[in-house]
């Protein structure tokens, strides 16, 4: 049995943590983009730092030679001037992470600070890591997660260039190790690239004006890196809100100072994989999952205080405050102090914080309640209307420009949409600019790529989108010939055929030029599926693949059927209802019914080689994603069943075990990184991996070669994503 292939363009990193459908609380609160909400800027920095180091290989060596590093330290120190500089950053080097890991990413940091950052903005970072590096685990990673911040950041935005101020020959050699991977127009911008595919990148990618096109590509990254500083704060000071604050206070109403007192150093870490394991949502803070003191400081505190409790911590007002800035709470609002005492909290947690992450990843009742909590600062009515005007105040430096980028890609919305107003703010407020409409925020917001669609009312506002005038046109049908992607007068402007057209339509046209720029499957005014027929051919091919591929029995044949679908399911990741409508029509179509029937009645092995595609369409019917008929719901059951029983016949030959595990994880593994629901597909893989176990442990000792072959046919990265997501982890 062939290594499935490694798709490197798959997104690794938000596979590692993500928010799956089946992570999400029961009432699909949150309105943010999945990648917003798995991703935060110190994840982006580490991969930076990653591709720094894969840039330059010597920068890597030099950063783990322990005599480099004490010289970058020493210079440091006369650089900041702080007393206690070397002390302090020697104990970091020490301990690294906290788990004596990443020490060539500080020495990095420590370099990048050296050259971009100023001597007070130096000694300033030693101050900081001196409160907390000499004290527990926890707070040890917060210090080296502060470096890492840092250090990147001034890579990013250099506040000035040091080198000629530098004595050290050694580490005047070393900075030219340092790649220059930020463009001299994002660094004076303030902005890195844009990675992420928005319906209004698809528009820009079609416009003709190498100008204009560059000037929408620059205010688009402009907003994303502001929406990224933006949400952490945001997701820090809801975590306050949720969790850390009312923590505090309940400890320090029931007389617990110790625990009051070490929220915010071990009590986080269980709060935090909370959060993590049922959104997979990623804050700026990185927990310690093994931290074994998480009880000192996280408990059933919400089942302590009042309802009143949390009305004060959820009112806007109070967003982000410590607890000892809210006048508003009182002692009364204390309804139990069962959950106050010393080891309370393990009956709470666990053994430790990553005890609660694999709970809160299988929706743990206890926990219902503060996903519930921590969710309500992402809804649509609190968080769409709070971060669009602290960022158009531009009250941060960070901020300055946000309001010149939205006005750029106004612009372009106006035309796409035929709006009459002039202005992006005359478009959201009313007529005294004092009342945002949330509604039409999160329209403009979706379309930016930040709101999620299923908080949007897309077809109520693109259903409105009408043929922008040319300028001085004196009446509607002047403008039927005018092109509403790329302005022209043209006499070849069709309408984008859709799915299933929802509302108005009509104004969903594009030109034979555009039409053949834009290699989307779908409209890009309103993200509805525009062509049919060439999905039909998907199915056609997809159907006749299995059916000859089957007929010779050759299991690479049989492999690249999954690879098909791969493919298929990465297109249309971001709209699984084209995913949902191709899985029912190829279980419809008579002749794929005859020859799942025939595998089924005769165990076919073939069955086995091609299950990729089985798997995923046994999990779409389960969780009731499929349109198909009772009898066709049991025959994939029984595909699935045939499947399993196919184990016992395979002998010897470990590699067909080692493919099948791989073809339980690729369905999950695209579902994952889509954000599509991955409940079901966490049982198949559960199933098939301890199905493979069982027969391991059966077999071992009569085919000893059972523990190379196995593995031999397992993709690694997909091993490794599989393992943290839906085991728990290696342990």
């Amino acid at each position: 049995m062939p290594k499935l292939k490694l798709f490197h363009f798959i997104n690794n990193s938000k596979l590692k943590s993500p928010r799956t459908s089946a992570s999400k609380p029961h009432h699909e609160s949150i309105c943010l983009e999945d990648n917003w909400i798995a991703s935060t800027r110190f994840l982006r920095y580490l991969q930076l730092f990653d591709k720094i180091f894969s840039h330059s290989p010597d920068l890597m060596d030099k950063c783990k030679d322990w005599n480099f590093s004490a010289e970058v330290i020493e210079v440091f120190g006369t650089r900041s001037k702080h007393s206690d500089s070397k002390r302090t950053l020697t104990r970091l080097l020490q301990v690294g992470d906290s788990k004596g890991r990443n020490r060539h990413i500080i020495v990095a940091s420590l370099m990048l600070m050296l050259l971009y950052e100023s001597a007070d903005g130096c000694w300033a970072v030693v101050e900081r890591v001196r409160e907390r590096v000499f004290r527990c685990e926890s707070a040890q990673k917060q210090a080296y997660v502060l470096v890492v911040q840092h250090g990147a950041h001034v890579y990013e935005f250099p506040s000035e260039v040091n080198k000629e101020n530098i004595s050290s020959k050694k580490l005047k050699g070393a900075f030219q190790h340092i790649p220059h991977l930020i463009s001299e127009d994002a660094a004076a911008e303030g902005v890195p690239a844009c990675q992420n595919q928005t319906p209004a990148s698809q528009l820009i990618a079609l416009e003709s004006s190498a100008s204009k096109k560059a000037s929408y590509e620059k205010a688009l990254a402009k907003v994303h890196f502001m929406v990224e500083d933006y949400l952490d704060s945001h997701k820090e000071n809801a975590f306050k809100s949720a969790f850390q604050e009312p923590a505090r206070y309940y400890f320090h109403l029931c007389g617990n100072n110790h625990h009051r007192d070490h929220v915010n150093v071990h009590g986080l870490n269980g709060f935090l994989c909370l959060v993590r394991g049922w959104f997979g949502c990623q804050l700026p803070i990185i927990p310690m999952v093994d931290d074994e003191d998480t009880f000192k400081g996280c408990a059933d505190i919400w089942s302590g205080l009042s309802e009143n409790a949390w009305a004060v911590f959820c009112d806007p007002m109070n967003f982000g405050k410590d607890f000892e800035g809210i006048k508003e709470l009182k002692p009364s609002m204390l309804t139990s102090r069962e959950h106050g005492h010393y080891h309370a909290g393990h009956a709470f947690i666990g053994r430790n914080a990553g005890d609660m992450e694999r709970s809160a990843r299988k929706k743990d009742p206890k926990y219902l309640q503060y996903a519930d909590k921590f969710a309500f600062f992402f809804t649509k009515d609190f968080l769409v209307k709070r971060m669009f005007e602290v960022l158009n105040a531009e009250g941060k430096p960070e901020y300055v420009g946000f309001k010149g980028a939205c006005s750029e890609l106004y612009a372009l919305f106006k035309h796409i949409y035929g709006l009459s107003e002039d202005t992006l703010l005359e478009y959201l407020y009313d007529e005294y600019i004092m009342n945002i409409d949330i509604d039409k925020a999160a329209f403009f917001l979706w379309w930016c790529g930040i709101c999620n669609e299923s908080h949007v009312n897309v077809a109520k506002f693109s259903c409105a989108a009408g043929m922008p005038k040319s300028e001085g046109s004196k009446s509607d049908n002047s403008s039927d010939n005018i092109c509403p992607i790329c302005f022209e007068e043209k006499d070849n402007i069709q309408l984008i055929p859709h799915w299933e057209a929802k509302g108005d339509v009509s104004g969903h046209r594009m030109c034979a030029d555009c039409t053949k720029q834009y290699t989307k499957n779908e409209c890009p005014f309103c993200n509805e599926v525009s062509i049919k027929e060439s999905l039909l051919e998907v199915i056609k091919a997809l159907i006749q693949d299995v059916k000859s591929k089957s007929a010779g029995g050759d299991p690479n044949d049989l492999a690249a059927v999954l690879e098909s679908w791969q493919f298929f399911e990465m297109e249309y990741g971001h709209n699984p209802k084209v995913i949902y409508r191709v899985g029912a029509l190829i279980l419809q179509d008579k002749e794929f019914k005859n020859l799942l029937e025939d595998g089924v009645n005769t165990r076919a092995a073939w069955m086995r080689d091609a299950a990729g595609i089985f798997f995923r369409l046994y999990s779409l019917s389960v969780e009731g994603n499929l349109d198909v008929m009772p009898d066709e719901k049991i025959l994939l059951q029984k595909c699935f069943d045939t499947i399993k029983e196919s184990i016992s016949s395979v002998e010897s030959q470990g590699h067909y075990c080692g493919a099948l595990y791989s073809q339980a994880m690729v369905p999950y593994i695209c579902a994952l990184q889509s954000g599509q629901s991955t409940a079901h597909l966490e049982v198949i893989v559960r199933e098939v991996g301890e199905l493979i176990v069982r027969y391991y442990k059966k077999n071992r000792r009569t085919w000893p070669q059972l523990k190379r072959d196995v593995p031999e046919r397992i993709v690694s990265e997909y091993m490794d994503i599989v393992t943290v997501n839906v085991w728990g982890g290696k342990d």
